[in-house]
């Protein structure tokens, strides 16, 4: 009995000295806590900066025990002034960590709550091609992407070439100003609400200006490790709605662009009133959908289509009841599937392929191949919509054919008919033509015009070259020519008695 409990006290003396270095440990624990914390994550945040090609400093760190990480000010650059410079300064910055993910390099959220007080950031792209940061750098960045986040004040300056974006305020933006060879535009007093979850930004309730509202947008940074972004937004715009889908994808040496979105009954009128256009322009904007996938630099791999509808055009002494517009690219090449433009007692459809030009200087003079199809009942309308006054033309005509302007020659074949027509104050009864248009010359294969009981009617060639030649048969009969004449004298806003006429 005496050696159980001989036993039994050793045991417990045993236990009692386990359980003392057990609360001495976790004594020094507590104590080292801060120092240890506080040089680790300096050592931490110096290493990865270091893989990056970033020079950190950090000013102070403040760690207490069982509380979030308090940085007094952070500064991020790139080691040298090259291609991409980045230079970022957060003041005042409280940072919850997950040590258990730190520690032991297990999946997950490294960070669950980041606040920063004041948040400065340029960042200067010269090389719009040149890579941020490689896969482990996104990786990591993703990585670091907080549960929580919140940012009292900032400025952010990110130039990419010729293009500045200015976004200075609270963290729902006070001022966003966006600076380009093509827009130059400034919002300010943005207030909306914001919303960071789940590595998804999500701002709604955005007034960006009078008749154009946000009501939401979302960036999604879910799939930043694999250098894949996203953005969703829905605006209200000027009476009506767009809604879009942009993805961008740079893990391979292809940049990747994935564009879809859609508008609806969008005003005309108040679009034009917001930009200040100095003549007005009354209508509607129906429908539209466009799609985009690929690099513009790389016109091989692009595919894209655009569908729309506008209705009640009107534009100084120019209306349409509506104009519609199908068209994709695909294999570098461009297929107009329609354009329609309907008038009340007018209609007019063109469709028809051309090659994607390699320059900008191509889209002034396109190969293309397509189909024409009009029937005009009010002539004068119809070319008042191309600029030419309404008064000079009148009457009815059709057009039937196809046109080729393929290594900048035209060719191609039109049928045209036409009655009651005016053309620059001329009057004519009747008219029929079929033309033939080849790469340097004009078949008139038929030609016959009517006027009262005058006809004229012939076919014959023209050369297009510079020689200018001609060949054919013409037949004329006229009651008066003085007619004609009259006719040309009214036009140029003559007396006929003023024409001279050299027989």
């Amino acid at each position: 009995m005496k050696n159980i409990n001989r036993k039994r006290s050793v045991i417990k003396g045993r236990l009692f000295l386990v359980s003392l270095l057990v609360a001495l440990l976790a004594l020094l624990a507590v104590l080292l806590a801060p120092f240890a914390v506080s040089h680790g994550v300096r050592l931490w945040v110096g290493w990865v900066a270091r893989q990056e090609g970033f020079i950190v400093s950090i000013d102070k760190i403040d760690t207490p025990f069982l509380r979030p990480v308090l940085i007094r000010q952070i500064q991020l650059k790139t080691k040298r002034e090259d291609a991409l410079r980045v230079d970022l300064t957060a003041t005042d910055v409280s940072v919850g960590l997950n040590f258990k993910h730190v520690l032991l390099h297990m999946g997950g959220r490294i960070i669950h709550n980041l606040s920063i007080r004041e948040l400065h950031v340029q960042v200067h792209r010269t090389n719009p091609n040149l890579r941020a940061l490689d896969r482990r750098g996104w990786a990591t960045l993703q990585r670091l992407l907080p549960e929580n986040l919140s940012i009292a004040k900032s400025e952010m300056r990110v130039e990419n070439g010729t293009t500045l974006v200015l976004l200075r305020g609270r963290f729902n933006a006070a001022e966003v100003m966006v600076a380009s060879p093509w827009l130059r535009q400034t919002f300010s007093q943005l207030r909306g609400a914001t919303h960071w979850e789940t590595n998804r930004l999500t701002v709604g309730g955005l007034t960006l200006s009078r008749g154009l509202d946000l009501q939401s947008g979302t960036a999604d940074f879910s799939h930043l490790g694999k250098q894949r972004v996203g953005l969703q937004f829905e605006l209200d715009t000027f009476g009506g709605k767009i809604r879009g889908n942009i993805a961008h994808e740079w893990r391979s040496e292809h940049f990747n662009w994935k564009i879809a979105g859609g508008a609806s009954d969008i005003s005309l009128t108040q679009t034009s009133d917001a930009f200040g256009f100095a003549d007005r322009v009354d209508g509607l904007l129906h429908a539209a959908n466009f799609t985009f996938r690929g690099n513009l630099a790389e016109p091989d791999r692009v595919t894209a289509s655009l569908w729309g509808e506008l209705t009640g055009l009107t534009w100084r002494n120019r209306t349409a009841e509506a104009i519609m517009l199908g068209a994709a690219i695909y294999s570098r090449k461009i297929e107009l599937q329609q354009f329609y433009i309907r008038q009340r007692n007018n209609q007019f459809t063109l469709s028809g392929e051309a090659a994607f030009p390699a320059n900008a200087s191509g889209w002034l003079s396109p190969d293309f191949r397509g189909n024409i199809s009009a029937s005009i009942n009010q002539l004068g309308d119809f070319v008042a919509l191309f600029g030419a006054s309404p008064g000079d033309f009148a009457g009815k005509i059709t057009i039937e054919g196809a046109m080729d302007t393929r290594d900048r020659k035209f060719g191609g074949h039109l049928e045209v008919e036409g009655a009651s027509l005016t053309f620059f104050k001329t009057g004519v009864d009747t008219l029929a033509a079929k033309l033939n248009l080849r790469a340097t010359e004009l078949e008139v294969e038929q030609l016959e015009i009517k006027r009262k009981n005058d006809l004229l009617s012939g076919r014959g060639k023209i050369d297009m070259s510079r020689e200018h030649d001609y060949s054919g048969t013409l037949e004329a009969r006229a009651d008066n020519l003085f007619d004609y004449f009259s006719d040309l004298g009214r036009s140029a806003g003559k007396s006929p008695s003023r024409i001279p006429v050299d027989v």
